[in-house]
This record gives C-alpha cells, sequence and structure tokens, in this order.
C-alpha cells in the first residue's frame, strides 16, 4: 500500500459525489487519519467543478462508525470542524470510499455545533430511497456524535487538534497570521 489514500465520497445510487487524494498519518483498527496540506484539490464531480484549498486538513475515518470528522486549520490560526453522515467507510487498496447521507455536523467558530442539510435528506431519502434501517442509522449516527462530542470521546477529545497543528508547523510554508 502507498502512503497516499484516494477519497471516493458517493452518494446512495453509487454515483461518484466528490473525490480528493491525502497522505495517510496513521491507520489502525479504530480509524484512518489523513492530512492533505495547502494546494490539495477535490474534484466536486456532483457540481461538475474542481476545487483548490489553502488550508491544512486532517480528515478521520472511522472504521466501524458511520461518520467523518475533518478539521480545517485556516491561515488565520482557527480550526473549522466538519462531520459527515454516512455509511461505514469501506477500504480497498488504497480507496477509501464513504457513503455520504447528507446530513453534516458543523461546529461554528465558537464551538458550537449545529445539524445542517436537513432539506437534502428530505429530498434525497424520497429520491434514492433510503430504507429505514438507513434512516435510523442516521438518526442514531447523530446522537452517538452528539453524545461523544458533549462527552469528550474520541475523535472531540482534542487529540486531532494537536495532531494537525503539529502537522502544520512541520510544513515550512504554514504560519498564521497574527
Amino acid at each position: 500500500m502507498s502512503e497516499t489514500r484516494t477519497v471516493q465520497v458517493e452518494k446512495y445510487d453509487g454515483s461518484l459525489h466528490y473525490e480528493w487524494t491525502s497522505r495517510l498519518i496513521d491507520e489502525d483498527d479504530e480509524r484512518i487519519l489523513l492530512y492533505a496540506g495547502p494546494g490539495r484539490t477535490l474534484q466536486h464531480h456532483t457540481r461538475q467543478a474542481c476545487y483548490t484549498y489553502e488550508s491544512h486538513s486532517l480528515e478521520c475515518f472511522m472504521r466501524r462508525d458511520g461518520f467523518t470528522v475533518q478539521l480545517d486549520l485556516e491561515k488565520d490560526g482557527s480550526i473549522r470542524h466538519y462531520c459527515n453522515i454516512g455509511l461505514v467507510p469501506r477500504l480497498n487498496e488504497d480507496v477509501i470510499t464513504f457513503i455520504d447521507l447528507d446530513l453534516d455536523l458543523v461546529a461554528d467558530r465558537g464551538g458550537e455545533w449545529r445539524l445542517v442539510d436537513e432539506d437534502e435528506f428530505a429530498v434525497n431519502r424520497v429520491r434514492f430511497g433510503y430504507p429505514d434501517d438507513v434512516v435510523a442509522h442516521v438518526w442514531n449516527t447523530i446522537a452517538d456524535v452528539k453524545r461523544r462530542i458533549d462527552s469528550g470521546a474520541f475523535p472531540f477529545d482534542g487529540s486531532l487538534e494537536r495532531r494537525l497543528l503539529t502537522l502544520a508547523k512541520e510544513q515550512s510554508s504554514w504560519s498564521p497570521s497574527t
């Protein structure tokens, strides 16, 4: 296996939603951690666009849970948190595939988490015919993530933030705005 992983995010019908490649940082029975520095690109197939990001990013894929956590370190030193809700990721060689089930938990700059994209979930629930067990999985996963956030359990225990800051400092091109 190589030191990079390609992430392919699909919609429930199997269509490719977006994809990117990041450097493998750590992998064990519980999680896969990926890092991407400034200049990384994301190919958004649904929008038929390619985006370039200038932040440092740490992505955590839980091996047994239906969510991911992405932390982005901005130039001003702030860290944005984004949690995708979906099915448990699959790993095949150097490709991680994650089925996106629309809903996301996002933390604002003050650290308050909010649920977003409920309208997209309602539309796609009908469009893709999400079975009742998938819908239950979504709401159970959201409840689990909120419990982890409230209790400070991994991956919301501060360890990913520390890891991201360390990785960014190792990159000579990064210096936060003062």
